[in-house]
Formats: structure tokens, C-alpha cells, sequence
């Protein structure tokens, strides 16, 4: 250590304390039980010969540390950090920081706040030779560890850092030195709408909302934003006023930031792609913006998608397809890469046509501490600012356009975990001399990668089993529609459920529930018209009807196809549309024309309008046909007709013979 500086008390002081608590003063320490130290409130950016100020509390047994002659406080600064690695190894390794300055503070003197936590006030200093301040001569990352000793025994100890920020890099630093940080966000949920097509803001999705809100509040500060647009409209449809004044907050945090578009609700676009949905994506994908665009005035960017799932070349192609050029991939988009992507460097992903597509990655590492809950929220903002200072060390701005340096900050899934956090990494990052925030992704001209990355090939299959269900019930949800007037809303619905059901943030068990309700309402609809039971129809002339009753259980108006077939009848219409009213029984006519007298089978089915999908079974009756019209005048005059000709024949025969008997006689 370079050296330790013990605190100078003033020994007035010590002598009151002694005086006021004399029967303290020859007895032996309190009990000192399970110690824990923490940082509630810290100085960051430290520039030259400034006093940092820390509130730091220390519990014992987890309540407020009752301070004690015995107890002290060591603070120990450390050289400064050259490397992210060296970063990592402190925060993630536990090696212990080499020591440049230090001092020892006994916690008698320290004051306190109302709530118990002592308040560290610690001078610095550019001299070596200075006795009053700990030493920091050059700009950098530099930690800081509270150890809390009793006697000479180490009981807790915590380690924070500090960005010393001297005035000769100050005076030359330029906007264009900054590092940018981009915030990468993700606004999900399950959807809102319940099986039955309702919509119904859930308790879990309005936290989701609570929690952006809440996040960016006062801020100032935008970030690149994936918002399921679907959540926009339940709250815009909701009636309860506290949806309606949060909806009210979102539009106005919206303004500041980046809206990437995104479906009405999210998609894992590999899984779309591989199973063959790429129709009901790009539908989906257009209803999504439209929606946002009506909802918060503000058009979304298609030109840049954030994932959450895993990106293959299936996927890759329908985005590029759609228009999509750049991807963010969230940590969690990342897995299936051999390593973790450079979240300051941009990718090329070659498409299996020929084609690319650019990739950005958010750093898993800043990640892991976003969610890492053994830290406290201070903690976790003051080491993820910390270590981006450290990258910014290590980025070479050589480039012609510096501007285009960018890192990409998530959590593991873009989604607000803890918003205690963001508020911190807010206030440190934006009051960081070369720090600073931006709310969109810049897109470089050229890649800075070495290599371009291989997306992998193999298919994501987490939406086979729910294809093989879709390519069943689509079919029979376009049939079944033609059964419907116009404005009737469940056509709309059972579409819904359908698009709903490929979600990404839906369980399986959602999604079969979804598909469940859509089967029991087709078949309702379908089951709700039947035909009478097989009767005898008797037709008395050649043209006749057939009166056939149509029922209707349901509550809603349906229409339907009515076809009929006979090998001894014919039919002067080929098929019947009928409109049926609700909850009736309709009187059909069917003209029919009968060829002869007989009884012959008639065979009767109901059908949608569109498709010829069957909805009964077909009804089998008999037509007796017993007096055609007609038909015994033409049997008679062809008997008689018959009678005449042998008449003829006979008599002509006679005549020849009476003839040729004659002339022989003579």
C-alpha cells in the first residue's frame, strides 16, 4: 500500500464521549454478531481534488450497526484498471485490486443519517506528496473497498469503483469521445385477450407497463424500443382510469424514443419462418405498426428488429424479406453462438441467397449484472458504468466518424427487470464526461467486424406441433366464416386467437387453450343447423316441390348451401344459399322434376356457402311418384295407335289372300 492514513479526531472530541458515556468506558465490547456492509448512495465521476462522498450502511444481524471504540472502518484505493479482464477478475474472480492508497476510520466519528448508515466524506488528490486526500493522478477506473474491522478481525467488505476524471483530458475531450450507450428495451407480455376474444388487461402485463413507465419518468432519456402493440390497445380499450392516465404517461415517454416495429404480438420470426407462417407474420407485422402509428402517433422503424430468441437463417430471410436491415439480438437472442458478440461491433449474416443482414448484440456480461439481486441497484449501475468506462479505454476511435461507436445495453431479454437500476445507470451514465446515451442504433458504412458471422441453419421447431393443429382449424375458420353476416365479430376473433396462439410470450398451455376455444366455437356454429329426419315426400305431378325444414339454434343469423342429388328426379337448381334466422326453423322449396312414376331416394346436405365443407350428414327421403300428369292419355292413344297399325296390317293380309284365291279359281 502506498499508504494509510489514519483519520485525525479531534481529542475535545474524544474526551466528551468519554464523559458522556462513562459506562462505556472501561467495559468491555458489545456482542458483535453477523456483519454486512453496503453502499446505499456514492460519488462516480471524481474529478481533480475533489471530495468523495459515500453513505455506506453497515448492519449487524440486519439492523443498524451500533458503532463502537472497537470497530473500525478501512478504505482502501487501488491502482487504476487497464482492462475489462482485470475488471472481471475484481467483480467476478474476487482478486484482490493491488493497493495505492488507503485510510482507516473508527466509526465513533463517522457521522450518520437518520437512518442509522454512516456518511464517508474522502478528500483527493493529483500529489504524491499530499497527507489529506487519497491519491489519483490519471483518468480512469479505479476501485474502492470498505472493509469493516472489529479489533483486528475482518467481519464484511464491499468493493465499489470511482471514474477519476483529470482536468488535462478534460480540457481536450470532445463529444465525439463519448461512447455511446444504447438502452435496448422490450415492452411483452402474454396477450390481453381471453379465449373468448375479450380483452382484459392483465395484472402481469400492467406491471410490465408500470415498470417502462416508472423507468423512464423524468428521465429524459429514450432507448430503442420493441412495444407490443397489442398491450397499447388494451390499455386504450380499457375502462378502469388508471390504465387510461398510464396510457396517457406512455404516449408522452414515447416521443424520445426509437420504436422498432414489431408484431401485434411478439414472434419468434426462426420458428415463423421454419414452420411455413410467414403470411400470418407480415400480416401481423403491418397490423402491429398500423396500431402503434393510430395509438401514440408515431410511426415504428421496420428497418430494425429486436429479438429475444435465437436468430437462424429461416428467420433472418422473412425479416430481410419484410424489409428488416439491421437485428439487435438480446443475450438471450445470442446462445446459439459459439461466444458472446462484441456488443461495441457490428456483424454481417450471409442469407442463404446470397443476401445479408447486419447484427448488433448487447453484452450479456452488463446483462448478468443488470439481474445479478446479490448486488444492490447501485451496485449493479455503478459496475456496468464502471466497466463501460474500461471499454471505452480499450476502443481504438481511429475511425473517421467516432460517432458511430455504440454499446448495446440490455437485460438477458430486453425486458425491465429492476427499475431501481435503470434509474441509476440513467443518473451515472448521463452525468459521465464520456458516457453518453443515445436512442437509436447507427448504422456504420462499413462492418467493423473482422470475420461476418455464421447463422446456423439448423430449424427452429417450437412451432411444429402447433402448425400441425393450424393447418386443420384455418381451413375449417374460412368455411365456417362464410356461415357469418358481415358484421358478425367472431370471424374476427377466431383470427385473433389464431395469430395469438404463435406468440412467443404465450405457454404451450396458453396456446392450446386458445386453439381449444376456436375448435369449441367453430363447431357451435357448425352444430347449430341441422335437417329434419328421414321422411316420404309424395309428388303428384311431373313438376313438383319438396318442402324441407332447415333449423337454426343458434342465436345469430347463418347462412348455408343446401345441395341435393336423386338418380330419378332432376333438379332445376343445382344448390340452395339460404340466410336462416336466429333460433327458428326455416320452410325450404325445392323444385324438382320427375321423370316417371316410382319410388325413388332423395338425398339432401347442408354445406357452408364457401368451401362445400359438409355441416350434417346427408338425409336420405323418398319421393313417391304415383299419377304423372299426362301420362295415361299418351299410354292410351299409343295402345290405340298400336290396335290400328295390326288392324291394317290384318286386314291388307286378308284382302292379298282373298285375291290371289280368286285368281287362281279362275
Amino acid at each position: 500500500m502506498h499508504r494509510l492514513k489514519p483519520l485525525i479526531v479531534s481529542r475535545g472530541l474524544m474526551c466528551l464521549l468519554a464523559l458522556m458515556l462513562p459506562h462505556r468506558a472501561n467495559a468491555s465490547p458489545l456482542p458483535i454478531g453477523q456483519i454486512s456492509i453496503g453502499l446505499t448512495q456514492q460519488s462516480f465521476t471524481v474529478l481533480d481534488n475533489a471530495t468523495m462522498r459515500f453513505v455506506v450502511a453497515i448492519a449487524d444481524n440486519g439492523k443498524p450497526l451500533a458503532p463502537q471504540d472497537n470497530i473500525e472502518l478501512d478504505v482502501v484505493l487501488s491502482k487504476r484498471i487497464q482492462s475489462r479482464e482485470a475488471f472481471r477478475n475484481i467483480t467476478n474472480q474476487s482478486v484482490v485490486p493491488e493497493p495505492l492508497d488507503g485510510i482507516r476510520i473508527n466509526t465513533l466519528s463517522i457521522t450518520r443519517n437518520s437512518a442509522g448508515r454512516f456518511i464517508v466524506e474522502l478528500p483527493t488528490t493529483t500529489k504524491t506528496s499530499a497527507t489529506a486526500g487519497l491519491y489519483m493522478n490519471q483518468s480512469g477506473i479505479y476501485p474502492l473497498t470498505f472493509t469493516v474491522y472489529v479489533g483486528n478481525e475482518s467481519r464484511a467488505t464491499t468493493t465499489t469503483f470511482v471514474h477519476h476524471f483529470s482536468g488535462s483530458e478534460a480540457a481536450v475531450l470532445t463529444p465525439q469521445d463519448r461512447l455511446g450507450v444504447l438502452p435496448v428495451v422490450t415492452v411483452t407480455a402474454p396477450p390481453s385477450v381471453t379465449t373468448t376474444g375479450t380483452i382484459a388487461l392483465s395484472a402481469e402485463a400492467r406491471a410490465v407497463l408500470q415498470k417502462f413507465s416508472d423507468a423512464f419518468a423524468g428521465v429524459g432519456q429514450g432507448s430503442l424500443l420493441m412495444f407490443q402493440p397489442e398491450l397499447l390497445n388494451a390499455l386504450a380499450v380499457s375502462p378502469a382510469t388508471e390504465d387510461k392516465l398510464l396510457l396517457d404517461d406512455i404516449r408522452d415517454l414515447l416521443d424520445i424514443h426509437t420504436l422498432s416495429s414489431t408484431t401485434q404480438v411478439p414472434y419468434n420470426p426462426s420458428a415463423i419462418g421454419h414452420v411455413g407462417l410467414q403470411e400470418l407474420f407480415a400480416r401481423q407485422l403491418t397490423a402491429g405498426e398500423d396500431a402503434t402509428t393510430a395509438l401514440v402517433q408515431k410511426a415504428p422503424l421496420r428497418d430494425t428488429a429486436v429479438l429475444a430468441d435465437p436468430l437462424t437463417t429461416a428467420g433472418a430471410t422473412l425479416l430481410r424479406d419484410l424489409g428488416t436491415r439491421q437485428v439487435i439480438l438480446t443475450p438471450s437472442a445470442q446462445k446459439s453462438f459459439d461466444a458472446p458478440l462484441d456488443s461495441a461491433v457490428s456483424y454481417s449474416a450471409k442469407l442463404p441467397d446470397g443476401g445479408s443482414l447486419s447484427i448488433y448484440a448487447a453484452d450479456p456480461h452488463y446483462a448478468s449484472v443488470m439481474e445479478n439481486d446479490a448486488l444492490t441497484p447501485l451496485e449493479r449501475a455503478t459496475r456496468i458504468s464502471a466497466e463501460l468506462i474500461v471499454q471505452r479505454q480499450e476502443i481504438s476511435f481511429t475511425s473517421t466518424a467516432p460517432q458511430q461507436r455504440q454499446v448495446l445495453l440490455s437485460s438477458s431479454t430486453g425486458e425491465i427487470m429492476n427499475v431501481v437500476v435503470m434509474r441509476q445507470l440513467f443518473r451515472i451514465i448521463n452525468s459521465s464526461p464520456v458516457l453518453a446515451f443515445t436512442s437509436q442504433p447507427v448504422l456504420p458504412s462499413t462492418v467493423a467486424s473482422s470475420q461476418p458471422i455464421a447463422l446456423r441453419a439448423n430449424e427452429d421447431t417450437s412451432l411444429v406441433a402447433l402448425k400441425a393443429t393450424l393447418d386443420k382449424l384455418l381451413p375449417r375458420i374460412a368455411n365456417t366464416s362464410s356461415m357469418l353476416l358481415a358484421n358478425d365479430p367472431r370471424s374476427v376473433t377466431w383470427n385473433a386467437l389464431i395469430a395469438y396462439s404463435a406468440a412467443r410470450t404465450v405457454t404451450p398451455a396458453q396456446s392450446a387453450a386458445y386453439t381449444s376455444a376456436i375448435s369449441s366455437s367453430l363447431s357451435d356454429v357448425r352444430g347449430a343447423v341441422s335437417l329434419p329426419k328421414s321422411t316420404d315426400f309424395t309428388l303428384s305431378g311431373h313438376n313438383s316441390e319438396i318442402q324441407l325444414q332447415v333449423k337454426n339454434s343458434s342465436s345469430s343469423v347463418l347462412k348455408v348451401t343446401l345441395r341435393y342429388r336423386s338418380a330419378k328426379l332432376t333438379f332445376p337448381q343445382r344448390f340452395q344459399e339460404i340466410e336462416l334466422p336466429a333460433n327458428s326453423s326455416t320452410n325450404i322449396a325445392v323444385k324438382v322434376v320427375a321423370r316417371s312414376n316410382g319410388r325413388f331416394p332423395v338425398y339432401f346436405q347442408l354445406f357452408t356457402p364457401n368451401g362445400n365443407s359438409p355441416l350434417t350428414e346427408e338425409l336420405k327421403v323418398t319421393a313417391r311418384v304415383s299419377a304423372l300428369a299426362g301420362l295415361g292419355l299418351v299410354v292410351s292413344a299409343t295402345a290405340i295407335i298400336v290396335l290400328l297399325t295390326w288392324w291394317a296390317h290384318n286386314w291388307r293380309s286378308r284382302r292379298r289372300r282373298a285375291l290371289a284365291a280368286l285368281i287362281t279359281a279362275e
